[in-house]
C-alpha cells in the first residue's frame, strides 16, 4: 500500500488563468519545491480548470505552514512536485505573450494533458486573449512512486490560486471571463511520469473548492 506524504506549501506561479474548462470538475493533465518557483499547468477546458466555483473569498497568505517538501518527501517525490511548480512556470509565460514559443510546455506535459495544453493555447491565441496576474501553487502532498508496465510515476497533489490573474483581450484590455464561467481555486492530482528525457506533467484531474489550504 503506497504512502501518502502529506505537506503544504505556497508557491507564486507567474501564470495565466488556468487553461482549463471551467464546467464542473475536470481533467487536466501537469526543479525544486521552492517558493521562488513558477511552473505552469493547463486544463481541458477554459481558463480555468474544471468546476465553475463563484468565490468572493480572499486570497489567502502564501507563506508556508508545517514542515515543507524538502524536510518531508522522498528524492523521487520532491523531484515530481518541482515538475508542477515548473509546469506552471512555463505556462504562465507562454500563456501571457501571444508570440511565446510553446515548445517548453510541450516539453514538460506528455499524452493527453499536452494534446489539452495546445488546443487551448491554439484557442487562447486565436482569440488574441492572454493572461495577467499570477497564480499561487499549493503542493499539499504526494504518493510513492509505483510502476507498471515499466513506467514509473508518483501522484502529487496540489491547490492553484488564481484568484490574482485575469483573462483579457489583448487589444482592449478588458477581461474576456463570464461570470460564473471559472473557478479561482481548483483541487488537483496530478500523475507525474518519468520519462527518458525526466518527469513530465501527466494526466490530472481537479474540482472546484472554496480555496487553498495554508
Amino acid at each position: 500500500m503506497s504512502r501518502m506524504v502529506a505537506c503544504r506549501v505556497g508557491v507564486v506561479v507567474a501564470v495565466i488563468s488556468v487553461l482549463v474548462s471551467c464546467s464542473g470538475g475536470s481533467s487536466n493533465p501537469g526543479g525544486g519545491v521552492s517558493g521562488s518557483g513558477s511552473p505552469v499547468s493547463l486544463s481541458p477546458s477554459s481558463e480555468s480548470p474544471s468546476s465553475e466555483v463563484s468565490s468572493s473569498r480572499p486570497s489567502k497568505s502564501v507563506t508556508p505552514s508545517g514542515p515543507q517538501p524538502s524536510e518531508t518527501f522522498t528524492p523521487e517525490q520532491l523531484e515530481a512536485a518541482n515538475v508542477l511548480i515548473e509546469y506552471y512556470r512555463i505556462r504562465d509565460a507562454v500563456v501571457s505573450d501571444l508570440t511565446a514559443d510553446p515548445q517548453p510546455l510541450m516539453d514538460i506535459t506528455i499524452g493527453q494533458s499536452r494534446e489539452i495544453d495546445m488546443n487551448r493555447l491554439s484557442e487562447f491565441r486565436g482569440k488574441g486573449q492572454v493572461q495577467t496576474g499570477t497564480t499561487v501553487v499549493h503542493i499539499t502532498g504526494a504518493s510513492e512512486p509505483v510502476e507498471f508496465d515499466g513506467v514509473r510515476s508518483v501522484d502529487v497533489q496540489m491547490c492553484t490560486d488564481a484568484a490574482k490573474t485575469e483573462m483579457i483581450d489583448s487589444q482592449t484590455g478588458k477581461s474576456v471571463r463570464e461570470v460564473g464561467q471559472w473557478s479561482p481555486y481548483l483541487q488537483w492530482n496530478v500523475t507525474v511520469v518519468e520519462t527518458e528525457t525526466g518527469w513530465k506533467f501527466g494526466d490530472a484531474t481537479n474540482e472546484s473548492v472554496g480555496w487553498c489550504p495554508l
